[in-house]
């Protein structure tokens, strides 16, 4: 009863406020608790190779294959968004390899050492996940800089700016055999699709009907540490974050050797000391 009642009122007030109003009207009544231990919200983002139907085993065991963290200064409405190589050695390995080794928490500890930022919540997609999340949402635009084409992956792309399907954006997210710099190319991609789903929540999910859409969309296609209670909250910090307030980082770095394996040595400069200096965004 309870919850027919809140559908109902949720109905009533998107009808007589409009949906613009609902948003603010949400907005005012979310408990807004500053992000966390250093004002921010920080937020690890990790594409599991595994999982299915492509790859069917545990994704939580898998190859994390993406590897981003997403920076939010609640206040300013400000995010930057560092993509980090594969092969990028974080606390004695590969990035990518902490998840198959320790799950999430292993990864998350990992780059927390690292970076010196206190990660609040982590999500882990798999290929199957790109794909649902992309067609939700209606496609996303994605300007490409140059022609690919990789039958690995499936990408076969003109440059230009152009609607990806989800399986065309798993495609492009997965080449990393015709784009400039291979890996770092690849990296640079996952991070262009995070920000492109963003300008796509940013641009449709005005009215708070919307937003319930958006939170379950996310629900159903991720893993998380994220409460439930919290998704309603950050789906709205998500819609106030204009798309030109969000500065994309793809870290680079120099080849390297650790136990006859290759890696790369990252090269972040003072990046994660601006990050913790509240220096977020363009």
């Amino acid at each position: 009863m309870k919850r027919l009642l809140l559908t109902v009122l949720t109905a009533a007030l998107a009808v007589s406020l409009g949906a613009t109003s609902v948003v603010a009207l949400a907005h005012q009544v979310v408990h807004r608790r500053p992000y966390l231990k250093d004002g921010l919200l920080t937020i690890l983002v990790i594409g599991s190779d595994a999982g299915p139907p492509h790859r069917p085993t545990n994704p939580l065991r898998g190859r994390a294959d993406g590897v981003h963290l997403i920076v939010v200064d609640s206040q300013t409405k400000r995010a930057t968004i560092i993509d980090f190589p594969r092969d990028g050695l974080v606390a004695g390995r590969k990035v990518n390899g902490h998840l198959a080794i320790g799950g999430p928490a292993r990864l998350e500890g990992a780059l927390e050492t690292y970076t010196g930022l206190d990660i609040d919540f982590w999500v882990l997609s798999t290929f199957r996940s790109v794909e649902n999340v992309v067609d939700g949402l209606g496609g996303v635009d994605i300007t490409i800089d140059q022609p690919m084409k990789d039958p690995f992956s499936g990408s076969d792309f003109a440059a230009g700016t152009q609607k990806l399907a989800g399986w065309q954006a798993l495609a492009f997210v997965r080449d990393r055999k015709s784009v400039p710099g291979g890996d770092f190319g690849r990296t640079r991609n996952q991070g262009a699709l995070l920000r492109a789903a963003h300008h796509q929540i940013h641009q449709r999910s005005s009215s708070l009907p919307d937003l319930v859409q958006l939170v379950g969309l996310f629900a159903r296609n991720v893993v998380t540490n994220i409460p439930k209670t919290e998704l309603l909250q950050l789906a709205i910090l998500a819609v106030e974050i204009s798309p030109d307030q969000v500065r994309q980082v793809a870290l680079g770095g120099t080849a390297g050797m650790k136990s006859g394996a290759s890696v790369v040595n990252l090269a972040p400069g003072d990046l994660f000391t601006q990050l913790r200096n509240g220096a977020v965004g363009p």
